[in-house]
């Protein structure tokens, strides 16, 4: 009997195929070729090309298959009803019932292929070898429950494909329903992101939208983020300058000269600071003299979006970039699982830890100048979840041979390493206060003592000497003047800063605990943060100037009218996040979480259809004649021939009318017939009319409801 491994990629089929050989013994090409790291690792485009080509891979016991990402996925509104294809078709708020699947347009060959071999006679277990996280459950699951079988289904949790940690992977693998909460949650995320992004930007789009030419793009994140830019940009063009002043003085001791600043103290008044400063004596006294020993510790290890924030601020490598090279390195094996939220390891990674620091410290000595100590800084079972931190593997690439980009993001991931393993950096900080008068100048003096890990990074501490001082020392006041400071307007986001934003939902965060305990309560996930971004570029909601985000006329007038408040907190949409995770981690039943999203769907709705407001231009004016005149908005209303066919459609469309008259029972009425139905509100006995049988029918009148609607009566 053999075992089915179904795995996302085809380069992930070649990699496992490559090096978990000792556990699942050999895989050749149809050319022969036997697959092993060293071939694969020079031949990766030609293996991918020819599996490509295969489908799959099989010995004496396994088998290979892959995906093509999601090769399964919901069905569209059309799928339902081919009349949806038209939005405004669409009965709102409409909800699925079930939702249904579908093989991805041209990916059948790779379905069926999967479908062949998972029901097979000689198949008795299936693996779910997709990526080792929430959107990998789903993926398989998608797949799994549209092929009927009855075989068992293991998991295969892969945090590294280095051959040691994918061998512990392949030995250590789970029934599948320990799983199966992260499954729900995957379906529930696919579902809420189908009502709340796909569903509801049809609504918007055909409800808001003057010209009905572009798609209004909203959804359960990227509105909350727009919103926040949007929100960033009003404050910027609104800000009024403030100007104050602070006393600025200089002191002197042993014609040593030392600047201070009057402690606490803004003026608006020029004339107030100038007669303070007349009443000043010319001796101050230093009342307070704290000298302090600082520790600053290097930031944890990297997760996706920490390495995301300095990749874009360093590097000016965008986060989905970012990720899609720390992706890519992962599936070659030289990275650990990339879509982590984690900043941690724990225990039972320490031993692979330690062979990993000892097999890179050749190329990169900082790894092992201080000796790895089991602290909490690294290890701590309680801060990881799914994922440990991405760290290095023992398989190092050959740098020499990797892209200038590919590099930066491995080394950075490298040095962040070394960093965490070297010792804190060490200030000594003085903070002295003297008294001149009424005032208390206050200075503070900064001098580095040890760089500790800022070494791994070459970073220069300036220091900030002070002269030797006393509490009791008299200082002669040399000068003292007015230093004019005005208030700074916000500054707009950039890539990296709104990842911050998106990780806290803008809470103001710096202790690392509180980041920690923050992270299952942002904006997206680890995974889906970067596209997002992208996302809100592509639709031309905000665009780049230089390294700030800046939103466009139309990403602000969405904002500025879409009328579903919700979507458009963060906070709120944090929530919605958390009960999400809550549903993974088995603490929430997904019938109460798509409970409140399909509330919150229908409200959205409905808020939707009750705004008068509309986005984009609103002065159009149709001078075309037709005796034709719309009963709702007395707009014309003229014949309209799409890709879809013929029907009569208001011009008032632009400024949101619906009305429009469509062919019934397989015919279009004639102009003549329009004219007098528009104007009478009745036709009888009309003719041609054919029931969905083929039968005809008649005696039929067509007649205009209260509504304006159109109706059939015998």
């Amino acid at each position: 009997m053999k075992t089915l491994i179904v795995v996302e990629k085809k380069s992930v089929a070649c990699k496992i195929a490559a090096t978990g050989r000792k556990f699942l013994g050999d895989f050749k090409l149809n050319t022969g070729v036997l697959i092993d790291e060293a071939g694969y690792s020079k031949n990766e485009q030609k293996y991918h090309s020819i599996l490509g080509r295969m489908k799959k891979l099989e010995n004496d016991k396994y088998i290979i298959c892959f995906a093509s990402g999601h090769l399964v996925t919901l069905f569209s509104a059309m799928d339902y009803n081919p009349s949806y294809r038209n939005w405004r078709n669409i009965p709102f708020p409409y909800v699925p019932k079930p939702f249904k699947t579908k093989v991805m347009p041209g990916s059948k060959d790779l379905f069926d292929t999967i479908q062949s071999e998972m029901t097979r006679e000689d198949v008795s277990l299936v693996v779910n070898g997709c990526d080792a996280d929430l959107e990998g459950s789903n993926i398989f699951k998608n797949i799994e429950e549209k092929i009927k079988h009855d075989k068992p289904i293991k998991r295969l949790w892969v945090d590294s494909h280095a051959e040691s940690q994918l061998l512990k992977a392949l030995k250590n693998m789970e029934d599948n329903k320990k799983y199966e909460n992260q499954e729900m949650a995957g379906k529930c995320r696919m579902y809420s992101d189908w009502l709340l992004g796909a569903a509801l930007t049809a609504k918007t789009t055909i409800s808001l939208n003057n010209y009905n030419k572009e798609i209004l793009s909203v959804g359960r994140v990227q509105t909350a983020v727009l919103s926040e830019i949007v929100k960033i940009e009003n404050q910027i063009v609104n800000f009024k300058s403030m100007k104050y002043y602070h006393i600025k003085g200089v002191f002197s001791k042993d014609n040593e000269k030392v600047e201070m600043t009057a402690k606490d103290e803004n003026y608006d008044d020029l004339g107030l600071v100038e007669s303070i400063i007349s009443k000043l004596p010319d001796e101050g006294k230093i009342v307070s003299c704290d000298v302090k020993k600082k520790k600053k510790y290097s930031e944890p290890l990297y997760d996706q979006t920490a390495l995301q924030m300095d990749m874009s601020k360093n590097h000016s490598i965008s986060p989905d970039e970012t990720l899609a090279i720390c992706q890519k390195l992962y599936e070659k094996g030289h990275l650990t699982y990339p879509r982590t939220s984690s900043r941690y390891i724990t225990k039972s990674d320490v031993p692979d830890f330690k062979k990993m620091l000892s097999a890179l410290a050749g190329q990169y000595p900082l790894l092992v100048k201080h000796p790895f100590k089991e602290n909490k800084r690294v290890v701590c079972d309680e801060k990881v979840e799914s994922h440990t931190a991405i760290t290095p593997t023992t398989e190092m690439p050959d740098v020499s041979k990797l892209s200038e980009r590919d590099r930066l993001v491995y080394e950075s991931v490298v040095n962040r390493v070394a960093s965490v393993l070297h010792p804190p950096a060490e200030n000594e900080v003085t903070e002295v206060q003297l008294s001149c008068g009424d005032l208390i100048f206050k200075v503070n003096g900064n001098v580095e003592k040890s760089p500790g890990w800022k070494a791994v990074y070459g970073l220069e501490h300036k220091d900030v000497v002070l002269p030797k001082l006393e509490v009791g020392d008299v200082l002669r006041r040399v000068e003292c003047e007015p230093k004019e400071v005005k208030t700074s307007p916000p500054k707009r986001y950039t890539e990296a800063t709104i990842l911050g934003f998106m990780r806290t939902c803008g809470r103001k965060v710096t202790d690392d605990d509180i980041k920690e305990i923050m992270s299952n309560k942002g904006i997206g996930t680890a995974a889906t943060r970067a596209g997002i971004i992208k996302k809100l570029i592509t639709t031309k909601y905000i665009k780049l100037d230089k390294k700030n985000l800046v939103p466009t006329e139309k990403g602000k007038e969405l904002i500025e009218v879409f009328p579903v408040d919700e979507l458009k907190n963060a906070e709120f949409t944090g929530r919605m996040q958390l009960a999400l995770h809550k549903v993974e981690k088995g603490e929430m039943e997904p019938r109460k979480f798509m409970g409140g999203i399909i509330n919150l769907y229908k409200k959205s709705c409905k808020d939707i259809e009750g705004t008068n407001r509309k986005i984009g231009k609103s002065d159009y004016v149709d001078d075309r004649e037709s005796k034709l005149k719309c009963p709702l908005c007395n707009s014309n209303v003229f014949k309209v021939k799409s890709k879809y066919g013929e029907f009569y459609s208001c011009s008032g469309y632009r400024k949101g009318c619906s009305f429009k008259i469509s062919p019934l029972c397989g015919k279009l009425l004639e102009e003549d017939q329009v004219e007098k139905l528009l104007k009478d509100g009745r036709l009888e006995n009309v003719e041609g009319l054919v029931s969905r049988s083929g039968t005809k029918l008649e005696n039929i009148n067509i007649v205009l409801n209260e509504e304006k609607e159109i109706q059939l009566i015998l």
